[in-house]
């Protein structure tokens, strides 16, 4: 890590997520509910003296990101699933993010294997000075020549303390985005690839099982107050799960609360995100540091 001048804590956090995500990853998840996945994942966070830098996304099938299990979940893993385990720690704000897609069906394993090698292929190409176009292009390129289609509405992302997504796109389709990218400036580069007769794009689903605060003004309610006060002192404004205040509000309460906050826009909710045609979909991540001579993956084991 001598090449790179960045907060101590990135480093830290991404060692833990390594070892989470590759100790979910050699495990069996048939037979266990989302719930209890994003429960796991979670608690090894803490146990390891982090905390989620948001909730463990449990994205089955169709489903290409962000969703987690909800208040009411009962979804139950099963052999033929395709799941994206998109997962992220931080210590004081510094934080990373990595995913990677399980999967017990041959039929997908071309499918997660491109997407992987698409993510290592990226990676391959960041460096100080690359544009964060070239870098779609590079992903798009490795899709079509194993015969698959990237999302081209997902994208990777800068990371800043406390700030998840940071402004600055890393896409997973060739633009003419002429951002650089930067050494000792944190990126996570996430390709979403689909089957050739999906869509290539997703839309927004149903489901709304990630929230958060966007503001810190008040409201008559002081219930609401006091709720949205809690949210600051342990997430301040990263993304968390009503699970998580579970044990401090009715089931029915906290519903009701989390409706009212984002409809006055103190809390913001992140639905769950739908290939449009139904296409499964495969995501890999790693957080990266660009150097001048290459990438730094600060998520690898």
């Amino acid at each position: 890590m001598s090449q790179i001048s960045i907060p101590e804590e990135y480093i830290k956090a991404g060692k833990i997520a390594g070892e989470v995500r590759e100790s979910i990853r050699k495990g069996s998840l048939v037979g266990m509910s989302l719930l209890e996945i994003c429960n796991e994942v979670e608690g090894m966070f803490r146990k390891k003296g982090s905390e989620p830098a948001f909730p463990c996304c449990s994205s089955v099938n169709n489903t290409a990101a962000h969703y987690s299990a909800i208040l009411d979940e009962e979804y139950v893993v099963k052999e033929d699933d395709i799941i994206k385990l998109d997962i992220g720690c931080h210590f004081n704000g510094y934080l990373v993010d990595t995913a990677v897609t399980i999967s017990y069906n041959s039929e997908f394993d071309s499918l997660v294997q491109a997407t992987e090698a698409s993510l290592y292929a990226a990676i391959k190409a960041a460096k100080e000075g690359v544009p964060a176009g070239y870098i779609g292009k590079v992903i798009e390129e490795v899709a079509e020549n194993w015969g698959f289609k990237t999302i081209s509405n997902l994208s990777g992302h800068s990371i800043e303390r406390y700030k998840v997504h940071a402004g600055i796109s890393i896409p997973n389709v060739w633009t003419p985005a002429n951002q650089m990218l930067k050494v000792n400036t944190v990126y996570a580069i996430e390709p979403f690839l689909t089957v050739p007769n999906g869509a290539g794009y997703v839309v927004e689903g149903k489901a709304k099982p990630i929230y958060a605060l966007v503001t810190r003004k008040k409201t008559s309610d002081k219930r609401l107050d006091s709720f949205a006060d809690m949210i600051w002192e342990t997430r301040r404004t990263l993304p968390f799960s009503p699970r998580w205040y579970r044990d401090q509000y009715p089931k029915e309460e906290l519903k009701k609360m989390l409706d009212r906050l984002v409809k006055i826009k103190v809390l913001r909710s992140y639905p769950d995100l739908i290939e449009a045609r139904g296409g499964y979909v495969a995501q890999f991540e790693h957080t990266i540091v660009p150097t001048p001579t290459g990438a730094i993956v600060l998520t690898q084991v």
